[in-house]
C-alpha cells in the first residue's frame, strides 16, 4: 500500500508543476478596436498574461465604447498586420491562438444581404365582399419591411366568422426590464421566477367593456411586456367572448401602451410568443374552448398565393359573402451585428439557413483564415462564438421544406396559426406551434451551429460555442443545441457570487453528448474594484456547476508598454495588465488552472438527473427546479437527451453511451412532455429506474456534514478514483465535516493554490474533515486499495 501511495504523492507533484505546459488552462478574451493598436502593446500583453499563467488567448474585435480613439479599419494593411503580429506573438510566448467567428457579435458583417439576413413572418388582412362566382380584382393586404425587403410566404382567403362579439385584444408596448429569457438563472428558492437583475413589472392596466359608457366590467388584465434583445413589441391576448359598445384600457400607473385594438376573430392567446416572433417561457395561458364554427377548418382555407399578379394585385373568384384575405410575407428582422468594427458591422445572418452561415465564413472566417496561411501563420487552433443576442426569428426561405422533413407532416394548411388564428382546434394550433418553435430551435441547431461546426472541422479547428447562449432571445433548447459543437461554452459573471445555471446547463450538455471539456466565459465584467477572492469564489461555483475551462472576458489590448492607470476600453475589463492587483491575481490563475486539469480526468459522476421537458425556449429555471438538490450534483436534459443518450442499466440507473451515470431521473413539474419521451419515461420506471418529481431522500455521494452553505463541490469518477472537487466559497476560514457516501481505504487531498499532497482520513462511514482557508479549494481523491 505504502509503494502505490508514493507514487501516487509523486504523480501529483509532477502534475502540478507541469501545468504551465497544459494548453487547456486559463485562456482570455483578447479584446481590440477601442483605440490604436501596437506592436509594442501586444507584446506587453502577451508577456504579461504568460507570465500570470494564462495558456492561450481568443483574438476578439470588439468594444463597447462609443468612440473608437484611432483603431484600425477593418480589413485594412494596418489590421492585417497587427493581426499577423497577434498570432505570431502569443506563439512566441506559448499561447495558444484562436479567432472570434465575427467582427463583433455574434455573426453578421457588410457582407448579409437582404436574403441571407435574419427574418421574421409579417401579416396583413383586409375583408372584402364577393359578389359571387365573378372574378374581381382587389388589393393585397399592404405590408412593409425594413429596407423593402418583402417576400410572399402565401395568400390564403378563408370566410369572415361572427362579428358581434370582440375575440381578441393586440397591443403595442413599450417594453421594460430585463427579459425573463434574457435573465441569468442564480441559485434560490422554488416557486416564484428569478434571475439575475430581473425585476417583476407591474400589470399595466385593464381592459373593460361598457354599454353606456358608465357602468364597466373588467375583460382582461393586461400584463407588462420585458425587454429582451429584438423584442418584437406586440402581444395579442384572447378574452372571453364579449360584447359591448364601448371599450376603454384602464391603466394602473405610469406605464402605457404605444397603442391598442380589439378584433373578433379567434386567436391564439400570446401567439406572437408562440410563433417565435418573440421567445418567452410560456405562462398563464387564456385561450378559451372555441366553437367549431368560430375556428378556420383547413378544408375552407383557399390558397392564393398563385393569383398574385405581377403587378402585385389579387385576381380572385370567391364564393358570395364577406372574406378575410390574409397576406403572410417573409421581413428582415433588423437584426444587425455590434460592439465591433463600424466599417465591417451589417445585418446579423440568417440562423436558421445553412447557405447564410456558409456565407458568413467564407466572407470573413475563411479571408482571415487563407490571408494568415498565406503568410505562414499557421498557429490558429481554433474559432470561437459568443452567445446569439440578435433577437429572435421565426423565418428563413426554406423554412415549409425544413418543417415538412423533420415534423412528417405540411404546414401550409395551418398557415394562418402564425397570425394567431386557430386552426381546427385549440389543441391542433397549440402543437402546430410547439412544432414550429421546435423548427426553429432545430434549424438553428443543424444550419446554424453545425455548419460553422463542419466548417470549422473543415479547417483543421476546435469550435467553441456559446450555442444558443443563455439569453434565448431566440426559441431554443439551451441543451440540445451544444451537441453539435466540439466545445460548448456557458458564461457567469463576477456580480453572480452565487453561482449561474448557464454553466450546469453547458456541463449538463458536455456529460450527455460526450464532449470532453464544458467551457465557460469567464468572470465577465471582472472591474478593478473586485478582489482575488471575490474572483476566486465565482471561478469556484462555476467549478462545482460542471465547467472545466475559463476564457475570460475580458483582456483588453493596451497599446502603451507602461501605462500610468488601469485601462479603461470603455467598459473596464479588469483582467489586464494595468490592473494594481495584478500580481495579486497570479495565484488565483494558478489555483485555477490546477483544478482544470484535475476536473478533465476521468468522468463525470453526478448523483442524479433533472429532465426540463421538450418545449422551447427550455433552460433551467430555478424557480422550476425539483426540491431536494441542494446537497447533490446534479445535471440536467431535455427530451432530445432523453430520447437519444441515456439507457437504462441492471442495477436500476441510467446511463449514457460515455457511461456518464445517474442514480435517478427528477422530472419538473408542470413541464411539456412529448409523446416519445412519455414512452422513454416508462421504459425507465419499467427498467428499475427512479423517476421521481423530487430529490428528496436521494443521499449525495458526498455533502457538507453541518450543512454549511460555504461548501460547494463537484464529482467525478476516473477508473477506482473517486475525484472531489471541494471548495469554501466563505470569507472565514471552515474546518470543514464532509459526509461521503462510503468510505475509503485511501484518500488523499490535492491544495490548488499549491499543489501538494496530504492524506486524509476518512472513517468506514464517510466521515472525513478537512481545513480550508477563506476561498481555499481542494481535490479530494478517494481509492479503495486491495488490502
Amino acid at each position: 500500500m505504502y509503494r502505490r501511495i508514493s507514487l501516487f504523492l509523486v504523480c501529483g507533484f509532477f502534475m502540478a508543476n507541469a501545468i504551465s505546459q497544459d494548453h487547456h488552462g486559463m485562456k482570455t478574451w483578447w479584446f481590440f478596436g477601442y483605440e490604436r493598436t501596437t506592436d509594442a502593446g501586444i507584446r506587453a500583453d502577451a508577456e504579461a498574461l504568460k507570465e500570470a499563467g494564462f495558456t492561450g488567448v481568443v483574438y476578439y474585435d470588439q468594444n463597447h465604447a462609443k468612440t473608437q480613439n484611432g483603431a484600425d479599419v477593418g480589413f485594412s494593411p494596418q489590421w492585417w498586420h497587427h493581426l499577423k503580429y497577434a498570432a505570431r506573438t502569443a506563439e512566441e510566448f506559448g499561447l495558444t491562438f484562436e479567432l472570434n467567428i465575427s467582427n463583433g457579435y455574434v455573426a453578421g458583417g457588410r457582407w448579409i444581404d437582404p436574403a441571407h439576413a435574419m427574418q421574421r413572418v409579417a401579416s396583413a388582412d383586409t375583408i372584402i365582399t364577393a359578389a359571387g362566382r365573378v372574378a374581381q380584382s382587389v388589393a393585397l393586404p399592404v405590408i412593409t419591411g425594413r429596407g423593402g425587403y418583402v417576400r410572399d410566404i402565401a395568400v390564403l382567403a378563408f370566410p369572415v366568422g361572427d362579428t358581434t362579439r370582440i375575440r381578441h385584444f393586440t397591443a403595442h408596448y413599450q417594453p421594460k426590464g430585463k427579459g425573463k429569457t434574457g435573465a441569468m438563472q442564480i441559485p434560490g428558492p422554488r416557486g416564484t421566477f428569478r434571475g439575475a437583475k430581473f425585476e417583476p413589472l407591474a400589470d399595466i392596466g385593464t381592459l373593460q367593456v361598457s354599454d353606456d359608457s358608465v357602468q364597466w366590467r373588467d375583460v382582461l388584465t393586461i400584463s407588462p411586456m420585458y425587454a429582451g434583445q429584438g423584442c418584437y413589441p406586440y402581444r395579442t391576448n384572447a378574452v372571453p367572448a364579449t360584447v359591448g359598445r364601448y371599450f376603454r384600457v384602464d391603466y394602473h400607473g405610469d406605464a402605457r401602451l404605444r397603442s391598442w385594438s380589439i378584433g373578433h376573430e379567434a386567436k391564439m392567446d400570446r401567439w406572437e410568443e408562440k410563433s417565435g416572433l418573440q421567445s418567452e417561457f410560456p405562462e398563464g395561458d387564456c385561450t378559451p374552448h372555441y366553437a367549431t364554427s368560430e375556428v378556420l377548418q383547413p378544408a375552407g382555407i383557399i390558397d392564393l398565393t398563385d393569383s398574385v399578379a405581377a403587378d402585385g394585385s389579387l385576381r380572385i373568384t370567391l364564393p358570395e359573402g364577406r372574406w378575410h384575405i390574409l397576406r403572410l410575407a417573409a421581413v428582415l428582422t433588423g437584426a444587425k451585428s455590434k460592439h465591433g468594427r463600424p466599417e465591417l458591422l451589417g445585418y446579423e445572418c440568417d440562423k436558421l439557413s445553412v447557405a447564410a452561415a456558409e456565407l458568413h465564413w467564407n466572407s470573413y472566417m475563411q479571408v482571415i483564415l487563407d490571408t494568415l496561411r498565406a503568410s505562414g501563420i499557421d498557429n490558429v487552433v481554433g474559432v470561437t462564438m459568443d452567445s446569439h443576442e440578435g433577437g429572435s426569428q421565426n423565418w428563413t426561405p426554406l423554412m415549409l421544406d425544413e418543417f415538412r422533413r423533420r415534423r412528417g407532416y405540411d404546414l401550409r394548411p395551418y398557415l394562418p396559426v402564425l397570425a394567431g388564428f386557430v386552426v381546427e382546434s385549440v389543441e391542433k394550433s397549440e402543437s402546430v406551434l410547439r412544432d414550429y418553435r421546435r423548427t426553429i430551435s432545430d434549424c438553428m441547431t443543424d444550419c446554424y451551429y453545425a455548419t460553422f461546426q463542419r466548417l470549422a472541422a473543415r479547417n483543421g479547428l476546435t469550435f467553441t460555442a456559446q450555442a444558443i447562449g443563455n439569453a434565448l432571445c431566440i426559441p431554443g433548447d439551451a441543451v440540445a443545441v451544444k451537441r453539435v459543437v466540439d466545445k460548448p461554452q456557458g458564461e457567469f459573471w463576477v456580480y453572480q457570487q452565487t453561482g449561474a445555471y448557464d454553466v450546469k446547463d453547458c456541463s449538463s450538455a458536455a456529460h450527455l453528448y460526450g464532449k470532453p471539456i464544458a467551457s465557460a466565459e469567464a468572470m465577465t465584467d471582472a472591474e478593478y474594484q473586485h478582489t482575488p477572492l471575490e474572483l476566486k469564489r465565482v471561478a469556484d461555483i462555476a467549478f462545482s456547476f460542471g465547467a472545466q475551462e475559463f476564457v475570460v472576458c475580458a483582456t483588453p489590448h493596451i497599446p502603451d508598454v507602461r501605462p500610468t492607470q488601469p485601462y479603461v476600453a470603455g467598459r473596464e475589463y479588469a483582467v489586464n495588465r494595468s490592473n494594481p492587483k495584478w500580481n495579486e491575481l497570479k495565484p488565483v490563475w494558478t489555483a485555477l488552472n490546477r483544478t482544470m486539469e484535475w476536473l478533465r480526468r476521468g468522468k463525470a459522476a453526478p448523483d442524479v438527473l433533472v429532465y426540463l421537458g421538450d418545449d422551447v425556449p427550455v433552460k433551467t429555471l430555478t424557480h422550476l427546479l425539483p426540491d431536494g438538490l441542494a446537497d447533490l450534483d446534479w445535471d440536467v436534459c431535455t427530451g432530445d437527451a432523453l430520447q437519444t443518450r441515456l439507457s437504462p442499466t441492471a442495477d436500476g440507473q441510467l446511463t449514457t453511451p460515455d457511461s456518464v451515470r445517474y442514480r435517478a431521473l427528477v422530472v419538473e413539474d408542470g413541464i411539456c412532455i412529448s409523446p416519445a419521451s412519455c414512452r422513454k419515461l416508462d421504459e425507465f420506471r419499467a427498467a428499475g429506474v427512479p423517476v421521481l418529481t423530487s430529490a428528496v431522500g436521494i443521499e449525495p455521494w458526498l455533502s457538507s456534514a453541518d450543512g454549511n452553505p460555504a461548501i460547494v463541490h463537484t464529482h467525478r469518477r476516473d477508473g477506482e478514483s473517486e475525484i472531489f472537487f471541494v471548495a469554501n466559497v466563505s470569507d472565514t476560514a471552515q474546518n470543514v465535516r464532509l459526509r461521503l457516501l462510503r468510505g475509503f481505504s485511501d484518500a488523499q487531498v490535492c491544495r490548488t493554490s499549491t499543489g501538494g499532497m496530504e492524506r486524509v482520513v476518512v472513517s468506514a462511514d464517510g466521515n472525513c474533515t478537512i481545513s480550508l482557508d477563506a476561498g481555499e479549494s481542494v481535490i479530494l481523491i478517494g481509492h479503495n486499495l486491495p488490502k
